[in-house]
């Protein structure tokens, strides 16, 4: 039987998901300590990379480079289902996570002394907004430009050169292992949610480890099943399912909080979020170091794991559109959404009567959060059961994403690769979610990313040069 390019990373993939199922504890811990090492050595590297990268998004739509269409045929998806299936792959089940809790949180961050709301929505919202999205599009555009302008293959390591042998396709092996880890750090930190919301509402059961172990099955029999029907059917029908249950949570919110209030909170938030850009996207002040590692630091690599699936797979529904419209798309609208979420979650806590207590049960236990918030609402089980279903949909279209883009990558689109990579990545989650730790989910994550930063820069390059080269061509003609 010949050995391909789909046996070789599946082979390593499958080792490095025994690891962690052998040994969950050492396995995790090595990780942990590697990307400490490395963020304490490159965290101002990172940062100005990952700001550099939106800048320079931002030029293109401004420029006339904006102008050019990534293929010659019209967009194959309406723009409700583009966003739904872009924003639903993205970040949807850590807006649910992060919603109340990280506001909340900022409100003690040695970057807002005055612990004032405004000023910890601010920072959520660099943490969530244009330079996550940045990454996202920035990823997703080069993918998409020699994809459909080009006419390589829809991989990574056809984004680098026109010919690629055995060891350009170790790019691609990055990329898979970018991916298992940053989804699988998500699906963990998921069902630590869940379990938490399940335990306020159902007080009487105890919901342990067995219960985290079979809800994981459960999720991925549905993502990968989703997987199987297809792009057009599963992942698309979910995520415009997502998408339209969580506008109805948000509009529940939203009316029960109040609009004027929010209103007010929001148009606050977004001058004071404007106005810190500058001072947060270029250096880590010294004074700060271990907050900006821990938090700024570790988002924005989450975002750079996510990058190669989120980009493969906006690339992939993107075709048809310009340059501008592209960009706009997948930066402005989802920052605009995320920004209007955490102040109907985050400020919204600010404002309800139990606030103290909210603050209190987030600074012990992030995952207490939104469900301690809905206490304060008339209906508290029936919103806490919405989240719940939400993030379970979320997740599970964030994960059938991921396996999609998989077999693109390994070029292997059976229906048995897909559940091979299923299983592949159920294997870590079985890992973390035995340790259970939030925080050390967050690390796991992001322990792909790291190689794949530098990955992003010699694609950018690659990029640029080719976009001018064809835009000099085109003035030739």
């Amino acid at each position: 039987m010949k050995v391909t390019f789909n046996h070789l990373s599946l082979t390593l993939s499958i080792a490095v998901a025994l690891l962690f199922f052998i040994f969950p504890a050492q396995s995790i811990e090595f990780v942990n300590n590697v990307v400490g090492l490395l963020l304490s050595t490159f965290d101002s590297f990172f940062l100005l990379v990952i700001t550099s990268i939106l800048l320079l998004c931002l030029l293109l739509i401004i420029s006339p480079y904006g102008n050019i269409k990534l293929g010659n045929s019209s967009p194959e998806f309406s723009n409700l289902s583009w966003f739904s299936m872009l924003f639903a792959a993205g970040m949807g089940s850590g807006l649910i996570f992060w919603g109340v809790a990280e506001p909340v949180f900022h409100l003690k961050s040695p970057l807002n002394p005055n612990r004032d709301i405004i000023t910890a929505l601010s920072l959520t919202n660099f943490h969530w907004g244009l330079h996550a999205w940045g990454i996202y599009a920035f990823s997703g555009l080069i993918i998409a430009w020699f994809t459909y302008n080009k006419g390589r293959k829809m991989t990574i390591s056809y984004t680098l050169t026109p010919k690629v042998g055995v060891l350009m396709r170790s790019v691609d092996v990055l990329a898979v292992f970018s991916i298992l880890f940053g989804v699988s750090g998500t699906l963990a930190n998921s069902i630590a949610l869940i379990q938490t919301g399940l335990n306020s509402i159902f007080e009487s059961i105890e919901f342990g480890l067995k219960f985290r172990i079979v809800l994981l099955l459960f999720i991925a029999i549905i993502f990968t099943l989703s997987s199987l029907s297809g792009l057009k059917k599963g992942v698309q029908l979910l995520s415009n399912f997502n998408v339209l249950l969580a506008s109805v949570l948000l509009l529940i919110v939203i009316l029960t909080v109040g609009v004027i209030p929010l209103l007010n909170l929001f148009l606050e938030e977004f001058i004071d979020y404007i106005f810190i850009l500058p001072e947060v996207s270029f250096s880590i002040n010294p004074e700060n170091t271990e907050w900006s590692r821990s938090w700024t630091i570790i988002y924005l690599l989450w975002w750079v794991a996510w990058a190669p699936f989120t980009g493969l797979f906006i690339a992939r529904i993107s075709k048809g559109r310009t340059i501008r419209e592209f960009l706009l798309g997948v930066i402005g609208v989802p920052t605009l959404l995320s920004m209007i979420w955490f102040v109907a979650f985050g400020g919204g806590s600010s404002i309800v009567n139990n606030y103290a207590q909210i603050q209190a049960v987030v600074m012990e236990d992030y995952t207490q959060g939104i469900f301690t918030f809905f206490t304060s609402f008339q209906y508290p089980i029936l919103l806490s059961l919405l989240a719940i279903i939400l993030l379970i949909t979320f997740v599970i279209t964030s994960a059938d994403s991921a396996v999609y883009v998989t077999a693109l990558l390994t070029e292997e689109e059976s229906k048995a690769n897909k559940m091979i990579w299923s299983l592949v990545m159920v294997g870590i989650t079985l890992a973390l979610i035995y340790e259970n730790n939030v925080d050390l989910n967050k690390v796991v994550a992001i322990a792909g990313a790291i190689p794949f930063i530098f990955l992003l820069i010699l694609q950018g390059i690659s990029f640029v040069y080719s976009l001018i080269k064809a835009n000099e061509d085109i003035r030739k003609k």
